[in-house]
C-alpha cells in the first residue's frame, strides 16, 4: 500500500486533497500541518513516528520552516532520496519554482486544485518512483550476483592452486609464486632460499601398507613441513609425487638450514611406522643465493635438487645444503 504524506497548513487544502487521493484509490493517507510536524513522522526528529512514506505533497508556503527549507532537510538524510515531493503551490513564478527544484522536488501541482492535474501528476510521478525502485532492486540482484560469481571465481582459482591430496599449494601455484618472489629478490638485491624435500622409501611404503596408507602419510608429512615455515611470505608446496619444495624470501642459506632441519624432526615426531619397523623420514636439500643476471630460476632449483640427491646418497633422512 502507497503511503502518501500531505503537509499543509490550510484544513480546508488539506482534506481536499485527502479526499481526492482517496478517490484515486489510495488508502493510507498521513496529514501534517507543518515541516517540523512532517520530519517527525518521517523519523527525522528525536522520538520521531519513522513512518514509511512513499509520496510527499507539500505546500511550500508553511508556517516556520516553509516547503523549500522542508525539502532539502528532507533530501539531506539518504533515506530519502528515492522519496518523491510533489510542491502544492499557487506562486508559479521561475524564481520559487526553480529553488524548489533545486531543493529536490521532482514537481509541482498548481493551486486552486484541479482534480485531473492532481491525478496526472501523482500517478506519473508514482509510477516513475515504481519504475526506478524496480531498476535499482535488478541493479542489487545483479550486484549480488556479481559478488557471488567473484567469490566462485576466486574458491575455483585457489582450489586450482591447492594440492587436493594434501591441501598444500600444488606446482603450478609454486611455479607463479617462486616467479614472483625471485623477481622481488632480484630488484630488492636480497636472498632468498629453496628447501626441496623428499620422502624416505615412499615407494616401498606404499608397496607394502598401500596406497590409502601412503596418501595418509602425504598428507601429514605435508603438515609437518607447513609447520616449520615461520613468516607469512614462507611458502610450502607439493612438488610431485612424494616430493615437497618450499620457498623462503629474504632468507639465507643458515636460516634456510634451520627451517629445514626443523622440518626433517617434525616428521620424525609423527612416528609414522610401516613395514620392517621403519619409520618415515625425509631427506632434505636446500640451496640459496641473491639473483642476478648470471643466475635463473631453474639454476636454483637444480641446486636444491642436487644437495637433495646428495643426502639421499648420504643415508637419507638427513639435511644437506648446496
Amino acid at each position: 500500500m502507497v503511503s502518501i504524506l500531505v503537509v499543509e497548513d490550510s484544513e480546508e487544502i488539506s482534506q481536499l486533497l485527502s479526499r481526492h487521493l482517496t478517490k484515486m484509490g489510495y488508502k493510507d493517507i498521513v496529514l501534517a500541518a507543518s515541516a517540523e510536524e512532517a520530519m517527525s513522522i518521517m523519523g527525522l526528529v528525536h522520538g520521531g513516528i519513522n513512518k514509511e512514506i512513499e509520496l510527499i505533497l507539500m505546500d511550500i508556503g508553511l508556517p516556520g520552516v516553509d516547503g523549500i527549507g522542508a525539502c532539502q532537510k528532507i533530501k539531506s538524510n539518504q533515506r530519502f532520496d528515492d522519496v518523491p515531493i510533489i510542491m502544492v503551490t499557487g506562486d508559479t513564478s521561475v524564481t520559487s519554482l526553480e529553488a524548489a527544484f533545486a531543493a529536490g522536488a521532482i514537481d509541482y501541482i498548481t493551486k486552486p486544485l484541479k482534480m485531473l492535474e492532481l491525478r496526472a501528476r501523482v500517478g506519473s510521478v508514482l509510477r516513475l518512483k515504481q519504475e526506478m525502485d524496480r531498476r535499482k532492486a535488478r541493479e542489487r540482484e545483479l550486484e549480488a550476483l556479481t559478488r557471488q560469481l567473484k567469490q566462485s571465481n576466486l574458491i575455483l582459482t585457489n582450489l586450482s592452486y591447492i594440492d587436493e591430496l594434501t591441501g598444500v599449494a600444488n606446482r603450478r601455484y609454486f611455479e607463479n609464486y617462486f616467479d614472483q618472489e625471485w623477481k622481488k629478490a632480484f630488484r630488492g638485491h636480497k636472498f632468498i632460499s629453496m628447501i626441496m624435500v623428499d620422502i624416505d622409501f615412499f615407494k616401498q611404503l606404499n608397496d607394502t601398507q598401500g596406497h590409502r596408507f601412503g596418501d595418509e602419510c602425504l598428507r601429514l608429512v605435508a603438515g609437518a613441513l607447513s609447520d616449520a615455515l615461520r613468516r607469512p611470505g614462507d611458502f610450502i608446496a607439493r612438488f610431485g609425487g612424494e616430493e615437497f619444495v618450499s620457498v623462503l624470501p629474504d632468507t639465507t642459506l643458515d636460516g634456510a638450514a634451520v627451517i629445514g632441519e626443523t622440518m626433517r624432526t617434525n616428521v620424525m615426531d609423527l612416528n609414522i611406522c610401516f613395514a620392517t619397523s621403519k619409520t618415515v623420514s625425509v631427506s632434505i636439500g636446500i640451496s640459496g643465493t641473491i639473483p642476478d643476471k648470471s643466475k635463473t630460476l631453474k639454476w636454483l632449483l637444480s641446486e636444491a635438487d642436487h644437495a637433495l640427491l646428495t643426502a639421499k646418497k648420504s643415508g637419507k633422512n638427513q639435511v644437506r645444503v648446496f
